[in-house]
């Protein structure tokens, strides 16, 4: 099995079911709220892993336009462009208020459709290219992906990455990570793991 098998193999699972899990054992209450103090929202864990890997796989990996500027911005009613980190509670809580859940949904399969076909012309080799730094840097700053106070995101993806720890980091590992953190949330509303 090659890097790229390897990568659809977890990705697909991840996608195919997170948000359908997700969504079909929550409430829309449940979805907007925090089930216990200092839990982030589950719509706004899905956001901004979406938006994190909208970022990186059609910015940093392809160099194509985000997914984010095909109206999913107005769709969404949510009136920033940044990934979210950094917010504040009040933040999240209101982003959380105000998002179209449905418009949610599609956005996050828009970004798995574009993941989808960026991975579809690559090559295990082309894995191994960096990312120059200073394209990072370019894009955070021409399309405000990173929020004033965030800054350290912007070096930390800009570190020399390759191609290969973009793909991984940003359309895996960090999805995954949230996905457990709205698994606990889910867990705390009583609803069975997706």
């Amino acid at each position: 099995m090659d890097a790229i098998a390897f990568f659809l193999s977890r990705y697909n699972d991840l996608h195919g079911g997170l948000v359908d899990g997700l969504f079909s054992k929550l409430s829309e209450a449940q979805l907007r709220g925090r089930p216990h103090p200092g839990v982030n929202t589950v719509a706004w864990l899905l956001w901004h892993s979406a938006r994190i890997e909208d970022v990186g796989v059609n910015r940093f990996l392809s160099d194509r336009p985000q997914a984010l500027d095909e109206g999913w911005l107005g769709r969404l009613k949510v009136p920033r462009r940044d990934v979210g980190t950094g917010m504040s509670d009040g933040e999240v809580d209101e982003l959380s208020l105000r998002i179209d859940l449905e418009a949610l949904r599609g956005y996050w399969e828009a970004v798995t459709t574009r993941t989808l076909a960026v991975v579809e012309t690559l090559k295990g080799t082309d894995l191994e290219a960096l990312v120059p730094g200073e394209r990072v840097r370019s894009v955070v700053l021409a399309e405000d992906v990173v929020a004033p106070g965030a800054e350290w995101l912007t070096e930390f993806w800009a570190g020399g990455r390759s191609r290969a720890w973009v793909l991984a980091q940003m359309a895996l590992l960090h999805p995954y990570g949230h996905y457990y953190e709205a698994r606990v949330a889910s867990g705390l509303w009583g609803a069975r793991s997706p």
